[in-house]
């Protein structure tokens, strides 16, 4: 009677943890025999406040950009939360919940930081950028001159759908790249830091702009807060991430050694080595480049000081 009594126990705790697995019954804490507190793992967006000065977007289209940022910030909040609850023994690559839950997660949260740094990186009134500047330096080095770089990424602006346009700054190649974004998750470079967004979904421009997409481009980099980019360059500069991929294994366990062999490895720093050092720029631009047209942006300021 007693082994009968063992064997009914033994499977109505088989079924419970089953049940348990599946989401359907609480976890129960061994100690004090409840329910245990779930970990909440989710993460919570605070919307920011911004003053976008620029006459060349209407009040109206400004108001429905915030009120789509504040969207995807309320949409982000609440797939965290979501997350927290989904029962991740059912995920799958074909069908799930989670699947679906971690896809938007990605979209909602790339949605509001895109839109933050837009936000911050447009809209200077008296925009201009020093021949001396970290931004002007830079990006002529990488692409031959500042023009080079102006017109490659105003082909990546006009080259995304509803999406992005974007600088990066891409470790691997210790480099500054332009990407051209469709959404705001597909071609994003793993890995890479953005410097300067601009968005080039229909929404930023439609309603002042109708369908004529360079016409609101130009306007908006003709306003470009080099200022800004700058600072964010200048971060970038300190940061030595491309030390990331010197990090290979080696015959010992201590992390300490191993990082000092990767910034070993790595070059100096591109702030402080430009064209062997002598801070000169290059002036030829690669020969993949296609040169610029004399009159990409005639109107863009810079400044020798």
């Amino acid at each position: 009677m007693k082994k009968a009594k063992d064997i009914k126990s033994i499977v109505q705790r088989s079924i419970a943890e089953s049940l348990r697995k599946t989401g359907k019954l609480p976890h129960l804490n061994e100690k004090a025999k409840e329910p245990a507190k779930l970990v909440s793992e989710a993460l919570h967006v605070v919307p920011s406040n911004f003053v976008v000065k620029t006459e060349k977007l209407s009040k109206a289209t400004k108001e429905a950009h915030d009120s789509l940022y504040k969207k995807h910030t309320e949409s982000f909040n609440k797939i965290s939360a979501e997350l927290d609850a989904v029962n991740k023994h059912e995920a799958g690559s074909f069908a799930s919940k989670f699947r679906s839950f971690k896809m938007d997660e990605a979209y909602n949260l790339n949605a509001v930081k895109l839109h933050e740094l837009y936000f911050n990186n447009v809209s200077d009134l008296a925009s201009e950028i020093g021949i001396d500047s970290i931004p002007y330096i830079k990006l002529s080095r990488d692409y031959g001159n500042f023009e080079n770089w102006q017109f490659d990424f105003m082909a990546c602006a006009m080259s995304a759908r509803e999406g992005w346009a974007m600088t990066v700054y891409e470790p691997y190649k210790n480099t500054y790249m332009n990407v051209c974004i469709d959404g705001n998750t597909e071609g994003v470079p793993a890995g890479t830091i953005p410097i300067l967004v601009l968005d080039m979904w229909s929404h930023a421009f439609y309603r002042d702009y109708d369908v004529d997409k360079r016409s609101y481009l130009v306007a908006m980099m003709r306003e470009i807060n080099w200022d800004v980019i700058e600072a964010r360059m200048a971060l970038i500069e300190k940061s030595e991430l491309s030390a990331l991929y010197f990090i290979r294994p080696m015959y010992n366990d201590e992390p300490n050694k191993i990082l000092g062999a990767a910034e070993t490895a790595t070059q100096q720093p591109p702030i402080d080595n430009v064209n062997g050092g002598n801070n000169q720029m290059t002036t030829q631009a690669p020969p993949t480049t296609p040169a610029a047209p004399d009159n990409t942006l005639n109107e863009t300021k810079t400044s020798k000081d």
